[in-house]
């Protein structure tokens, strides 16, 4: 085996982070899958995820597994089970960031800082 270190930068782990979150329902995001379909783009870069990433990497051959943690910000349809969702996007972006990196996720902390309500997204849809 070659000897080297594989280095994955904190922007990486981000778009994982992204891309987890766009597999859950009732986050705002671009493209949803049933009631919400064709929110335009203005409207869901207002209201979409903010991620920061925190990141470790491994210190020496014996510590061979780097670490990882989020602080994400999200914004939810009116109406959803807010601890259901938050665990659903915790649980994915685990899943994501260690099967595709090896790294170990530390911790996902998630704050709701919007609740968007049907009417919200019709309007934006007209004015578009």
């Amino acid at each position: 085996m070659v000897d080297g270190r594989t280095s994955i930068s904190e922007s990486v782990f981000f778009e994982i982070a992204k891309e987890a979150m766009h597999k859950v329902e009732d986050v705002i995001r671009e493209e949803k899958k049933w009631t919400f379909s064709g929110i335009t783009k203005a409207f869901t870069e207002r209201f979409a995820p903010q991620i920061k990433v925190k990141k470790r990497d491994p210190v020496d051959a014996e510590d061979n597994i780097g670490t990882v943690s989020f602080e994400v910000n999200l914004s939810v349809i009116y109406g959803v089970k807010i601890p259901e969702v938050a665990q659903k996007v915790r649980e994915k972006i685990i899943s994501e960031v260690e099967t595709l990196t090896g790294y170990k996720v530390e911790k996902v902390d998630i704050s709701i800082d919007k609740i968007i309500k049907l009417e919200d997204i019709q309007e934006e849809k007209k004015e578009a």
